[in-house]
């Protein structure tokens, strides 16, 4: 009997409160599902630890934030104890990550396995995530700044005409010359190409679990929130 996949969606920092107002926009349809059949569940109180890189632990071990212990990016790899992907992996069912913030690789046998951007976890053992990793982690550092290497242009280029569907090229023009005057849609860029290289991943290797992080909206609200209707 085949078993069947689960894609855990992790948006960072998105907003519904603020979503509600613009699900009026058709291509928006998605969202407005999701948005009616939401459960909440307990967070900290504490403002200081309501950070994403500390609640996105919380919701990996099941701990909070003073039981788990783990307050900046990148102490995830301090933490000894399974998360939920090494839970899951541990029952049998095959598990996949791409850009899952403050999450280390500790499994035995990833599918596929691509940091976020800040943490210094290993990638799985293929090219091309390990090329993925590098490059992204790399130009998001960077931010907005224009000194990028011409190895780090051909390695984007690579990964862009290897993973990037040709049914989206109309959206990457779009972002992409939009985005020398809306800086904002360099992030939807960037979350796009990743949507398509988890699709790449997901349907070659078809895990029982996946989990794929956006973060583009957290970008947009971080830099434009006001600065919107």
């Amino acid at each position: 009997m085949s078993r069947k996949s689960l894609i855990f969606l992790s948006l960072n920092e998105f907003n519904f409160e603020i979503i509600k107002k613009y699900l009026k926009i058709n291509k928006l349809d998605d969202l407005k599902k999701i948005s009616e059949n939401i459960n909440f569940t307990v967070s900290e109180e504490d403002y200081e630890k309501l950070e994403p890189w500390i609640q996105w632990p919380s919701i990996y071990t099941g701990k909070t934030a003073l039981e788990h212990n783990i307050f900046r990016l990148g102490d995830i790899v301090k933490y000894k104890e399974n998360t939920i992907f090494d839970e899951i992996e541990d029952l049998g069912f095959s598990v996949g990550a791409i850009g899952s913030m403050n999450l280390d690789n500790k499994l035995k046998n990833p599918k596929y396995f691509i940091s976020d951007p800040w943490t210094e976890a290993k990638s799985d053992n293929s090219f091309w995530s390990k090329l993925i990793q590098k490059t992204i982690s790399s130009l998001v550092k960077k931010n907005s700044s224009l000194r990028v290497s011409f190895f780090e242009l051909i390695s984007f280029a690579l990964i862009f005409f290897k993973f990037a569907k040709f049914r989206n090229y109309k959206d990457y023009f779009f972002l992409f010359f939009t985005g020398f005057r809306y800086k904002w849609r360099n992030a939807l860029f960037l979350d796009l190409l990743l949507n398509d290289i988890h699709l790449d991943y997901f349907q070659k290797n078809k895990p029982n679990f996946s989990n794929i992080f956006f973060n583009g909206i957290a970008h947009i609200q971080h830099h434009y929130l006001f600065n919107s209707k």
